[in-house]
């Protein structure tokens, strides 16, 4: 059922006051048809929401907000040594995460507790503990809604190579934001486990459990449990606390660049990552919340939005008052003095992880 003038602000997890023109349910693909018939009848832009957990809403929204419900999963192919598996857009990620886990599907479990759903992974390149998702996604299937008509809807898929990934970034972002909705993700997991511990954090949290366990072996599940129990730790939960997750990009550079950063913070924290770009392929990071927390941001607060206490990565919607009805220009403008004080104290630019709708 298509609504009129619906109040998102339950609707995404940073709980800021946005109202959209018109919103919909989309539990199957005749209404995904007929939400864009509607769109197109009413000139609106169709945009695919999810449970807005990386999005800053405008107060007021002309377009027609699309919840995506697309449901189940089904094996495609499978191998001796890996299995094809194609989930719904709608699936919640962190459930999808854990039954791939039960059913000894491999590849996922670094990537367990991140919120939203199956569709929103592939547009951001989710990743986390040293795994992207783009390195798991076999193809992309999606509604072209520029080609789509009131006779049918167009259908397409790209491959995780015409996807474009980078890191926290897709094509999906780029060249076909708001041209299309995504309907499935198919992946292509392991059936044999490899642990993938590149990220400090996450190897010093398997030592331990490990030795509380008296365990021989690690398996996916304990490393999905120590990932929760560090994102647990680290993130505050957005049901408790509204926030929309890690606010800025981490600060991507090349060995010469990072030797002078080094020769002037000579205790930086960064760590190495490969990038397909790079003549040596290899790269290094930055962490954001480090040169957040260095300007004096972490646990610092300006009405009612602030930076966490514990994690200076995360933007905080306090909405202590809870008739304040603080939007996206707030939230960008306090962004922009963060960005702004790190540029002038190092040098960076800080990008925004969340989209502006």
């Amino acid at each position: 059922m298509i609504k009129r003038n619906v109040n998102l602000q339950a609707r995404n997890t940073l709980r800021l006051a946005s109202t959209a023109n018109a919103c919909s349910e989309i539990n199957n693909l005749e209404e995904l048809h007929q939400a864009i018939i509607f769109s197109q009848a009413e000139s609106l832009a169709t945009i695919p929401l999810g449970e807005g957990s990386n999005v800053i809403l405008q107060k007021s929204i002309d377009a027609h907000i699309l919840d995506i419900r697309l449901c189940g999963m089904t094996k495609t192919k499978e191998t001796e040594s890996h299995v094809w598996i194609e989930v719904g857009a709608g699936v919640n990620w962190h459930e999808w995460v854990m039954h791939s886990i039960n059913a000894q599907w491999f590849g996922l479990e670094n990537l367990a507790l991140i919120p939203g759903r199956v569709g929103a992974a592939p547009i951001q390149n989710i990743g986390a503990y040293g795994c992207e998702v783009s390195s798991l996604i076999d193809s992309v299937n999606f509604v072209n809604l520029q080609s789509s008509s009131s006779t049918g809807l167009a259908f397409d898929s790209l491959t995780a190579e015409q996807c474009q990934f980078a890191y926290r970034d897709s094509v999906f972002k780029q060249e076909l934001a708001s041209k299309t909705v995504i309907t499935s993700v198919v992946f292509k997991l392991d059936k044999i486990f490899t642990p993938q511990l590149s990220y400090p954090a996450l190897k010093g949290r398997l030592e331990q459990l490990i030795e509380q366990k008296k365990l021989d072996v690690i398996d996916a599940a304990l490393v999905a449990e120590a990932v929760i129990a560090i994102r647990s730790e680290k993130l505050p939960d957005p049901k408790k606390l509204p926030n929309a997750g890690s606010f800025f990009k981490n600060i991507a550079i090349n060995q010469q660049q990072l030797n002078t950063f080094l020769e002037r913070h000579p205790n930086a924290p960064h760590f190495q990552y490969t990038h397909k770009d790079l003549a040596d392929k290899i790269g290094y990071k930055i962490p954001a919340a480090w040169l957040i927390e260095q300007c004096g941001f972490k646990g610092q607060r300006s009405g009612d939005l602030g930076m966490h206490k514990d994690q200076a990565l995360v933007l905080i919607h306090y909405r202590d008052n809870t008739t304040a009805d603080t939007g996206a220009v707030e939230v960008i403008r306090f962004a922009d003095s963060i960005i702004a004080a790190v540029k002038e104290r190092f040098g960076f630019i800080l990008e925004r992880e969340p989209q502006t709708i």
